[in-house]
């Protein structure tokens, strides 16, 4: 046999076959873990039940889309249909251990692309009974707020601001000239007031000054004259002390001479009746001496 230069010996040919054969096998097994992994992804090798919803539009959404509950993936969109109103039907396949939160009572809205995530369907919970969940079922769809309506209130929000802004201008065109004039007509009010003010402050602070060094002086006056007057009485005090006592000594000798006097007029006769008196009239009472007026 002729040797060529692509003959391969034939241990090394074998080793090449079983190495590309454990490469095949093994790269086949990896693909079918990969399937097998999607496949139970997809929630195929478990009880599933399906949920339609009647939505206006399926813009933005295919076969394949996720369904979301609480922001968590719970399955896919599975179908899509046309229905002669121009709506669409969304059918929606959902493993059965999220029965008890899925329910006929549960809404369901279609949430755009966004910066954020990526279109999905979300079902709002209406928890209930599993045993009371059927195996197909239609919830309601609400709209979910987009960019359009946000762009829409903008717009009308910014008509709104649009008229006050214009009403604001008329009330202003109106009311301000009155006001500056009336503020103009205080700020001159004002400014006389001041200057009044300024004119006539000067004078009365000096009259005023000359006003309290007067009275200053005055009650240092009166200050004076008090502490003369205290001085004169507490050295007149002695003097008029003993002026009293010598009047009332004179007052009691005085007592004791009237007394004296009166026991010696008491005596005498009475005096002779005047025929012009009546017989029966009584003789006249002497008066009582006046009462001492200082005691001994």
């Amino acid at each position: 046999m002729i040797d060529s230069e692509f003959h391969v010996p034939q241990p090394q040919l074998t080793a090449y076959r079983r190495s590309s054969l454990l490469f095949g096998l093994s790269g086949g097994g990896l693909l079918l873990a990969v399937l097998a992994l999607f496949v139970a992804q997809q929630g195929w090798f478990e009880r599933q039940f399906h949920v339609r919803v009647v939505a206006p539009t399926s813009m933005g959404l295919s076969v394949g889309t996720p369904v979301r509950l609480s922001g968590l993936r719970v399955g896919v969109l599975e179908r899509i249909n046309l229905l002669p109103d121009g709506r669409v039907t969304l059918l929606l396949r959902i493993p059965d251990r999220y029965r008890a939160w899925i329910s006929p009572r549960s809404t369901a809205r279609i949430s755009p692309d966004s910066l954020l995530s990526q279109s999905a369907v979300d079902l709002i919970a209406a928890p209930i009974n599993p045993a009371r969940v059927p195996q197909e079922f239609q919830v309601a769809y609400t709209r979910a707020s987009g960019l359009e309506e946000l762009i829409s209130g903008a717009e009308i929000t910014r008509k709104e601001l649009n008229g006050l802004l214009r009403s604001t201008q008329r009330i202003a065109d109106k009311e301000l000239p009155a006001a500056l004039k009336g503020v103009q007509g205080v700020m001159a009010s004002s400014n006389a007031l001041a200057g009044t003010i300024q004119r006539e402050i000067p004078p009365t602070t000096a009259e005023l000054r000359s006003t309290l060094r007067t009275f200053d002086e005055t009650g240092r006056a009166a200050s004076r004259t008090s502490n003369a007057v205290e001085r004169t009485v507490t050295e007149l005090n002695p003097e008029l002390k003993a002026s009293l006592q010598e009047f009332a000594q004179l007052m009691a000798r005085s007592n004791a001479l009237l007394r004296g006097l009166q026991g010696f007029l008491e005596p005498a006769g009475r005096p002779a009746t005047s025929p012009l008196t009546s017989p029966q009239s009584s003789p006249p009472q002497s008066s009582p001496l006046p009462a001492p007026l200082f005691k001994p």
